[in-house]
This record gives structure tokens, C-alpha cells and sequence, in this order.
């Protein structure tokens, strides 16, 4: 019996990913929940687990190898087990698509110079999408990798030598975000919903502001569970827990650190976790684990000194909040006069796909009421 070590999905857009090194080798013996591999998205590394006990007995995606997601990198089996893998000669190929029938370029003139017609042309269907968006022709590419599958990786190196003169490609990163951000714009039927809360009481409570809205989002969402998951096939998903994710900023741009089943957890123990990600996720150390499976999310823009913003969701979710910064604003005193209120602006972004108008008010009502009387926050859901 075989197990065979599939490329893990790490991210909802993910199409891709490149393994980066092999831990263990053919022949040696491996055990069940074991790291063997590590592999790479643009974004973060993630360690591949051996899925049984057993033994190695095949690798079919090199160290540098690009995979698309679910295709075989590896074979984990019993110690006499003997397994066809896809090239003898070269063990790396990772999974692609061809364009056509006709036989593939050889590997020596794909090196030499770019393929002669684009129906020869080996590519990864993520390659090929991104050379449409682009705009590129396939067969003006050179193909760097041994296995003569042009990968994005090589549209990308293409687009940044051509660009302008002064022109600064995107980072890995950078591009990621920029993919992702643009398929929802152009996908997510996006609707902003803006409110206020008058937050006077947390502030001089010394309460951290961003534990304390994100506690109140995970109470919300136990009650508004339509929020609290991901759309994918026309389908909505619950998530099971509250699974927060914050937008984080770096310098290579954002990244989302996800604090699980957040419904569960103290304003205290929100602030220590989220500080604790937010560093890690700032000097590049944050675990990739902890950057998948986010069911909503906060992004907050108040200590750059902005009052409103309508943030982006971040798809297959389908809604985000947007945490302005705090204002003294003058409001009416209920025994008459002019009160002072420290109020902060918050933007709930809902996908009308899965939810209307009226749903995601109640939902923004219940965060704002949440933190406009605190002391519900340690209470139970």
C-alpha cells in the first residue's frame, strides 16, 4: 500500500507551489505526522507531513521544483513497494498542462533558445493565465527550469526585463496581492455598510482597542453565522470557529495572521496573540500555518491616521471589517447640552452573493453594541 504527497493547497488563490527541499530521501524510513519536505507559495514556507509510517520510495518533484496544487510530489509506502514514477531520468516534473499533442520541446533547446510555435509549449495553467493578463506571447519566453515546463515564475522574470526603463517590478508578494485583489474586485459583488461606536469607555479603561473589536466581532459572528465562512462553487461554507484573520503590514506588503476560534478567547488573550503574530508576522517569522484559514477579517487603518476606508475582501471569505481611528466627536448630552464621544468609524464590506443589505446592518449593530457596553465582552456568547 501507498500514500502518495500531494502539493497542499496553501491558500484559497493558490494554483502553484515550489518545493523547496526534501528532508528525508528514497529509502530512508519515515513516520506518520513526520516532516519530510518544505515547501513554498509566495507568500511563506509550510512543512509537508509523512502521511503514514513507512518508508520513502519515491520523489517526483525535485528540490525547485514548481507543482501545481494536488499534483504528486512524493510516495511514501512499504519498504519492498516498488512505484512507476513519471520520468526515471528526471524525477522533478512537476504537474502541467500541454498545450497540444505534438511532441514537447526537448529540454537542451529549450535552454538554447524559446520554443519555436506556442502549441509546443509546456505551461503550467497558471502561467498561461498570467501571460494572457500580461498579454505576453508564450513563445517569445525562455524556459528556465529541467524539465522544460515554462512556470509563472518565467512570465514573471519576462515581464520585468521587459518593462520601461525605471519601471520597479513587484515582489513575489506584491504580485500575490495584486492577483488576489484584483480577481475579487472583478469577481465580488463588493457593498460597503458604515457605522460608529462610541468606544469612550474602553479608551479610559486603557483596553486595547483592536483586542477589544475583535472580540466583539467574534460574539457577533456566533450570532450572524452567514458572515462566518467562505463562498466557493456558488456555495456558502460555515466555519465551525471564529477564525479572525488581521491584516498585517509588512514590507513587502499585507499578510493575514489568523488568531483561531477567537469566539473563545478573552480581550486579554486576543491583545497578547495578536501582538505576538503581528511581530512575527512583521520580521518575516510568522508560521504559514497561521496564515490560512481565516473566516473574516479585521483590517484597521486608524493609527495611520484614517477615519473611514472601505477594505477589500479577502475572497472566498465573504466580508471584512474596516477599523477606522478614534475621534472626539460633540454629541448630544441626554439631559440636553453637548457631550464629548470618542468614537472610531467602522466599515463592514459584505459579498452580496451570499448576504443582503439587511443581514450585515444586524451584523455591524451587534459589533457596535458589543463595544459600546464592554462589559458584555467577557461575557459568554
Amino acid at each position: 500500500m501507498s500514500w502518495k504527497i500531494g502539493m497542499p493547497n496553501l491558500g484559497h488563490t493558490m494554483e502553484e507551489g515550489k518545493v523547496s527541499e526534501w528532508l528525508k530521501q528514497v529509502g530512508d524510513s519515515v513516520a506518520k505526522g513526520e516532516v519530510i519536505a518544505v515547501v513554498e507559495s509566495d507568500k511563506a514556507s509550510f512543512d509537508v507531513e509523512s502521511p503514514a509510517d513507512g518508508m520513502l520510495i519515491a520523489i517526483e518533484a525535485q528540490g525547485g521544483a514548481v507543482v501545481l496544487v494536488g499534483g504528486t510530489i512524493g510516495v511514501v509506502g512499504v519498504a519492498d513497494e516498488v512505484v512507476e514514477t513519471k520520468s526515471a531520468a528526471a524525477p522533478g516534473i512537476p504537474a502541467v498542462q500541454e498545450a497540444a499533442a505534438s511532441p514537447a520541446v526537448p529540454a537542451a533547446s529549450a535552454h538554447a533558445s524559446p520554443p519555436a510555435r506556442p502549441g509546443r509549449i509546456k505551461m503550467s495553467p497558471a502561467a498561461r493565465a498570467l501571460a494572457e493578463e500580461l498579454g505576453i506571447d508564450p513563445s517569445a519566453i525562455a524556459v528556465t527550469s529541467d524539465d522544460s515546463v515554462l512556470t509563472r515564475d518565467d512570465v514573471r522574470a519576462y515581464a520585468a526585463a521587459n518593462t520601461a526603463t525605471g519601471a520597479k517590478p513587484l515582489s513575489p508578494m506584491r504580485r500575490a496581492i495584486a492577483e488576489a485583489t484584483q480577481r475579487a474586485c472583478q469577481s465580488i459583488p463588493q457593498v460597503a455598510l458604515h457605522s460608529h461606536a462610541d468606544v469612550g469607555t474602553l479608551v479610559e479603561g486603557g483596553v486595547s482597542l483592536t483586542a477589544a473589536v475583535a472580540r466583539a466581532c467574534a460574539l457577533a459572528l456566533r450570532a450572524h453565522p452567514a458572515f462566518n465562512g467562505w463562498l466557493v462553487d456558488n456555495a456558502f461554507k460555515p466555519a465551525r470557529n471564529v477564525n479572525l484573520a488581521l491584516a498585517v503590514s509588512t514590507p513587502d506588503g499585507l499578510v493575514p495572521a489568523v488568531v483561531p476560534q477567537a469566539e473563545t478567547k478573552t480581550v486579554a488573550e486576543l491583545r497578547d496573540e495578536i501582538q505576538a503574530l503581528a511581530a512575527s508576522a512583521r520580521t518575516g517569522r510568522l508560521d504559514g500555518a497561521r496564515m490560512l484559514g481565516g473566516s473574516f477579517t479585521l483590517s484597521s487603518l486608524g493609527r495611520w491616521g484614517v477615519d473611514v476606508f472601505a477594505p477589500i475582501i479577502s475572497a472566498p471569505q465573504v466580508a471584512i471589517l474596516g477599523i477606522g481611528r478614534i475621534n472626539r466627536v460633540a454629541r448630544e448630552a441626554s439631559g440636553g447640552g453637548v457631550r464629548f464621544a470618542s468614537e472610531i468609524q467602522l466599515t463592514l464590506v459584505f459579498d452580496h452573493r451570499a448576504n443582503d443589505g439587511v443581514e450585515a446592518a444586524q451584523l455591524l449593530a451587534t459589533i457596535v453594541a458589543y463595544l459600546e457596553h464592554p462589559q458584555r465582552l467577557e461575557a459568554a456568547p
